[in-house]
């Protein structure tokens, strides 16, 4: 009965002794556990932190480029005006004059794609009462304008006073300009200089506060930047050959074009 009895009791202690070694080790699982996620969201913590201080450590800087650029397209407008009292008399005499400059100036180095009408208009004229009101009709004014647009700029002052000669009695404006392309081109070439100008700014900055450049958040590039033709110096007035007499003075200019870059620099 004693031996029976030892035996349970054996058997009672033993059960014991795994139950306690189970929940033991249950409970170091558990813990460990624990210890290993809020070690990791501390870490995730930190990095967005770190990251955050690196997108707050910003440096804006202007970089900036520019060009003289010589005119290489020029844009002429010459018309004519006739008045007489019927429009028709006033449209015969407005199309044989331009006929007249048209010839004048393709006869003098003008082609035909160089040449266009820009504008034609036949309008009455009045005559007006001291208070303002029409009295009458007095006739009738017809206009003929044509715009030349040429690369060929050595010849400006030849077809100004070649049209004038022939009867054009308008010159409405002549405005150098650099051909599109050409003005493209040299944008391009800009871009990179300005960029070039904005990083060796940045460079200098940085460094005088002991950080960084490590990228770019943002950049915005500016290419509208320039400045109206300016003129040469004398010695390029052109001269007409039509005569020894004076003639019109014409004297190309160059423009200046500029371009500008706006960087946000990421420092650490």
């Amino acid at each position: 009965m004693i031996d029976h009895i030892n035996k349970k009791t054996l058997q009672l202690n033993g059960y014991i002794f795994f139950l306690v070694l189970f929940i033991s080790v249950s409970i170091m699982v558990i813990y460990s556990e624990r210890v290993q996620i809020f070690a990791q969201t501390v870490s995730i913590e930190n990095d967005n932190k770190t990251k955050q201080e690196y997108v707050n450590n910003t440096l804006y800087i202007s970089g900036t480029a520019i060009e003289k650029a010589k005119s290489d397209l020029v844009t002429i407008s010459i018309g004519v005006e006739t008045a007489n009292r019927t429009a028709t008399d006033a449209v015969v005499a407005n199309s044989l004059k331009m006929n007249n400059i048209v010839f004048a100036l393709k006869n003098n180095g003008v082609s035909e794609d160089e040449i266009s009408t820009s504008q034609y208009s036949i309008n009455p004229n009045y005559n007006y009462s001291q208070s303002g009101n029409i009295l009458e009709t007095t006739g009738f004014t017809a206009t003929n304008t044509l715009k030349i647009q040429s690369m060929n700029l050595s010849n400006i002052s030849l077809w100004i006073d070649s049209a004038v000669n022939a009867g054009a009695n308008t010159i409405g404006g002549i405005d150098f300009q650099v051909s599109e392309k050409r003005l493209d081109n040299l944008k391009n070439m800009l871009i990179e200089d300005a960029i070039a100008n904005a990083r060796q700014k940045a460079n200098i900055a940085s460094s005088a506060v002991g950080l960084n450049i490590i990228g770019i958040k943002s950049m915005m590039i500016d290419t509208d930047g320039f400045n109206p033709p300016q003129p040469f110096s004398n010695e390029f007035v052109q001269r007409s050959a039509l005569s020894d007499a004076p003639t019109t003075p014409i004297i190309p200019g160059e423009q200046e074009i500029s371009v500008s870059a706006h960087i946000v620099y990421l420092l650490r």
